[in-house]
């Protein structure tokens, strides 16, 4: 995430281009978050939506990943190409059985993206690692770092700038 709020409104928008939600929601959605206010473009701009944007951006959400409040789940939104999991996790929640994974990560894997960002090929495609750490890669949100809600409103391309101002060794 560079810049939250253009972040949550490009996120509308490629719902919208895969045909994810429909054009009246994505319209609504627009108008409610003022999607085109030239304000968006400000990094000093603490991100806020009114209620109403939240309650319309929620509903697009629930769409793209065709369910209901009752199963809603954050993590399965950008799996939109894979099919829901939630038999399979019921069932990996229970302890009914344990996938077998070899060269694939199983999307129904609760915490994939744990699971994923620790296999060393993945690490190395990605150039982690490097200086080979001995404990296990980690989300921002574990206990062990100081992230938290309040910063997703900082503007990384500042920090960006700084980074490459200084010569850091950036590698993508």
């Amino acid at each position: 995430m560079l810049r939250k709020k253009l972040d949550d409104i490009t996120k509308i928008d490629f719902f919208f281009s895969w045909e994810m939600i429909n054009i009246s929601l994505y319209n609504e959605i627009k108008k409610e978050c003022n999607a085109i206010g030239k304000n968006n473009y400000f990094s000093s701009i603490k991100t806020t939506w009114s209620e109403k944007c939240k309650k319309v951006v929620f509903e697009a959400d629930l769409a793209t990943i065709k369910t209901d409040a009752h199963n809603y789940s954050p993590q399965k939104l950008f799996d939109v190409f894979c099919p829901l999991c939630a038999k399979n996790e019921l069932n990996l929640n229970f302890r009914k059985h344990v996938p077998i994974i070899s060269t694939e990560v199983d999307m129904c894997l609760p915490l994939r993206v744990q699971f994923y960002f620790n296999l060393l090929e993945v690490q190395k495609a990605f150039h982690g690692n490097q200086t080979n750490l001995s404990y296990r890669w980690q989300g921002c949100f574990t206990a062990n770092f100081k992230y938290n809600e309040a910063d997703k409103d900082f503007n990384m391309l500042l920090g960006l700038k700084n980074l490459l101002q200084q010569l850091f060794p950036l590698q993508f």
